[in-house]
């Protein structure tokens, strides 16, 4: 069953801005893009790389590891390791597929921000 988990207030986070939370068991990726948050899994499906080491830019954050770019609205990966010659590229792929992140929905409620976690 899912259930709504405060993560932190309403301001914790400016425009622009990403942070790791841990709700319950799991790693999260929260940013806050023109004024809504959204949540995503923390690690990257790659490498388990903390997503929040990364970089955003606008509603893409950027895996430190790989370099593979996400849209935290659905978790799309929209370009899987694109530093890796594309031979090499190819064989990382039939080694291990790119994957999407797993989003979470989000709601700001009484000064805090909210999660749903399944």
């Amino acid at each position: 069953m899912a259930e709504w988990k405060a993560v932190g207030t309403e301001g914790m986070l400016e425009d622009g801005e990403m942070t790791e939370v841990k709700v319950v068991d799991a790693v999260l990726l929260l940013a806050r893009v023109e004024g809504q948050y959204y949540a995503a899994q923390g690690l990257c499906p790659h490498m388990r790389a903390h997503l929040a080491r990364g970089k955003l830019n606008g509603l893409l954050v950027t895996c430190p590891a790989h370099r593979s770019r996400f849209d935290l609205r659905q978790g799309r990966n929209l370009e899987w390791a694109p530093r890796l010659p594309g031979l090499i590229r190819r064989m990382a792929q039939v080694l291990q597929s790119p994957r999407d992140l797993r989003t979470y929905s989000t709601r700001v409620a009484d000064g805090q921000v909210w999660v749903k976690m399944d």
